[in-house]
């Protein structure tokens, strides 16, 4: 897990959902900081293996889990943080979350229900996650009534972005250069709907160190959603047990470490030497949603994201399975 690096956020609430699976499990937990590094992450994943851990969970990130998943192949990779698709169809890896092809989608059906018809500028990043949900909303604007009408990259100045007069501006980027966006257009463009990946995370006010009001963003999981678990606890006693130990707010990454490892746990308990084609076959919920890999691409195909919205403070439920 990243305690350091760029994923650091992150790391802190992988970390929350780990203790609070492993203290309802009854399970001992070894933490490593990979550094936000692939290939660092590659090193330690058989190095804890070697430990006798029964399973090894991550890393987070699609660089991270890529790096992994190439060194290991096709080892088991139980894979709740790298969402890129090309990630999520390697050999061995069993991924808990949404593909990043859904990412933007939901965003997309965010704006829709907010200003239909509206015409919408991208920001997107140089890698492979960016451009996966960059081409995943291009194939749905149609479809979600939006008019993709520019596209940008985040070396491009905030003015020119705003010169657009885009009704909406949708980004996919580093935490830190979305929120450096974000700032910008926040004062140059008021009137505009913003959104992007960053304002998912429970962190994000801190973060931007400014008032949210107003964006929105996709997540993997939302406390508010009514999932009825077939393997392990709800929501509702989750965030129970996470009041009882004193941790803060949960996202969804928190959420989606939690739900990969009542999956890895199930197919090993199936399964112990041959978890994955256990994992290939299940279907099943957790409080997380849905769980079905797609049995050709490996891709996760049943589970859906939401988008959420910032209301005085607090990230809403804007959307229940918008993608």
């Amino acid at each position: 897990m990243p305690v350091t690096g760029r994923y650091a956020v992150q790391g802190a609430q992988v970390r929350a959902g780990l203790e609070l699976w492993a203290r309802r499990a009854g399970a001992s937990i070894l933490l490593e900081d990979d550094g936000s590094r692939p290939e660092r992450a590659a090193r330690l994943h058989p190095e804890l293996l070697g430990r006798a851990c029964r399973f090894v969970l991550g890393p987070y990130g699609s660089d991270c889990t890529r790096a992994v998943a190439a060194e290991r192949r096709g080892a088991v990779v139980w894979n709740h943080g790298a969402a890129a698709d090309d990630v999520q169809q390697m050999p061995g890896v069993v991924s808990v979350p949404s593909p990043a092809s859904r990412y933007l989608v939901a965003l997309g059906g965010a704006v829709a229900a907010l200003r239909p018809g509206a015409a919408v500028a991208l920001v997107t990043a140089g890698g492979a996650f960016a451009r996966f949900a960059r081409e995943g909303l291009e194939r749905a604007a149609g479809s979600l009534d939006l008019d993709l009408v520019a596209w940008f990259s985040f070396s491009d100045p905030p003015a020119k972005i705003a010169g657009t007069r885009c009704d909406a501006v949708l980004a996919c980027g580093p935490l830190k250069r979305e929120i450096e966006l974000f700032r910008s257009l926040a004062a140059r463009r008021p009137d505009a709907l913003l959104g992007g990946v960053s304002p998912g995370l429970a962190a994000f006010p801190s973060l931007l160190d400014g008032d949210p009001e107003g964006l929105i963003a996709p997540v993997q999981w939302h406390p508010e959603l009514k999932n009825a678990p077939e393997l392990g606890p709800t929501s509702a006693e989750i965030l129970a047990d996470a009041r009882a130990i004193g941790h803060g707010e949960l996202d969804y990454v928190a959420a989606q470490a939690y739900a990969a490892a009542l999956i890895a746990k199930r197919c090993l308990e199936l399964a112990s030497d041959g978890p994955l084609g256990v994992a290939r076959a299940l279907r099943t919920t957790t409080f997380f949603g849905a769980f079905e890999l797609d049995p050709e691409s490996g891709v996760q195909r049943a589970h859906r994201l939401s988008a959420i919205r910032w209301r005085s403070g607090r990230p809403e439920l804007l959307l229940a399975d918008a993608a």
